[in-house]
């Protein structure tokens, strides 16, 4: 900060004027301007730069304008010179058609720079679409072009997991189809089942009912003889006729339910399929899967819903044996033909009754079928 002026000087009177007397409140004055000078002085030396640091200073600066050289002389009388290139001062300049800038520097020289390389470019990829509309570069991901290695690694084991659970899905209701073949028609996996189906057990209770329709003809040939026998084997032939037809309408039931656990199989395959598109399909079609897996285990085994019991493949298709079983007993019945032998009075029979006994008892002639 610049000093400000401090004393002020007395206007000292010679005698005999007695303004300006040489006492206590003057030479005071006096002392406090020779200590404020001081003070000051004391100051600007503590203040002052050292003359090496000095001598460093800027004593002059010249340039020639021809050279462009500026000459810097300092006070420790050195001189340092800098060349500011003026000569490469760009003094012209010119665009060529093929779009190069030509430069024209001071000292005559050209610089050609291609403009070229101050256009933004793009390159867009199979993944990714670049484009570059009013300087703004924008980009797109192509659709169904990410794949899975592209994606978080949390998002590829979630995906990973619904894709395994939907296999699992599927992969059972391939089991329940094929439990479902084997209950409907029989399969090379299940030794045996080629004759312990429903199908096989259809044919032969059909086999067998015609056997029955044939008894049933023997035996009202005989009506003569034994009308009550004979009214006993046409309801045997007719329950045997039922059981067929019943057992016909369960094999075509039976067949159906085995459609829809091959229907519920193709939709888990195709849950499956779709399992690889997004996060959100790949749970819808876990939980789709599942419930066709289900739904073919309850049409082939049951155990599913609390109808199941009797509503699938195999409870259909024990039903079918069951009544061929009692088909077959049907079927065995043999009823003779009955005359009197008048020689003897006794009656008489060309042929041994099967499933069946006959007995006379008060004069009256019974007969009930037999284990």
């Amino acid at each position: 900060m610049a000093y400000q002026p401090y004393y002020s000087v007395t206007d000292w009177q010679n005698l005999p004027s007695q303004k300006t007397a040489v006492n206590r409140t003057n030479l005071i004055h006096a002392e406090n301007g020779i200590k404020e000078a001081d003070n000051r002085i004391v100051q600007l030396d503590a203040k002052k730069a050292e003359q090496a640091l000095v001598n460093t200073m800027v004593k002059d600066v010249s340039v020639d304008t021809n050279t462009g050289v500026l000459t810097i002389a300092l006070l420790n009388g050195t001189t340092k010179t800098y060349d500011l290139d003026i000569e490469k001062v760009v003094v012209n300049f010119d665009i060529t058609d093929d779009d190069k800038l030509v430069l024209t520097l001071a000292d005559g020289t050209q610089k050609i720079i291609d403009l070229t390389r101050f256009v933004y470019s793009v390159d867009s990829t199979s993944t990714i679409s670049m484009q570059i509309v009013d300087r703004t570069i924008t980009a797109r991901i192509i659709d169904g072009s990410v794949t899975m290695a592209k994606l978080d690694a949390a998002i590829q084991t979630e995906f990973r997991q619904y894709m395994l659970d939907t296999q699992s899905a599927r992969d059972a209701a391939l089991q329940y189809q094929l439990y479902a073949k084997r209950y409907t028609l029989g399969d090379p996996s299940f030794p045996g089942s080629e004759i312990d189906n429903a199908k096989y057990y259809y044919e032969q209770t059909k086999t067998d009912a015609q056997a029955s329709s044939q008894n049933a003809q023997l035996a009202a040939d005989s009506a003569a003889v034994s009308t009550t026998q004979a009214g006993i084997a046409t309801t045997k032939a007719a329950a045997a006729t039922s059981a067929a037809n019943s057992t016909a309408a369960d094999v075509l039931t039976t067949t159906n339910k085995a459609n829809v656990a091959a229907a519920s199989e193709q939709v888990a395959t195709q849950k499956a399929a779709a399992a690889g598109v997004s996060q959100t399909a790949a749970a819808q079609s876990a939980t789709e899967a599942s419930n066709s897996a289900l739904q073919a285990k309850r049409y082939a085994v049951g155990g599913v819903a609390p109808e199941d019991p009797e509503d699938n493949a195999k409870w259909y298709w024990q039903q079918t044996k069951s009544l061929k079983n009692q088909v077959d007993a049907a079927a065995k019945i043999v009823v003779p033909q009955f005359y009197i032998d008048f020689s003897t009075g006794k009656l008489m029979s060309d042929t041994e009754a099967k499933g069946m006994e006959f007995w006379i008892e008060n004069g009256k002639f019974y007969g009930e079928v037999t284990a």
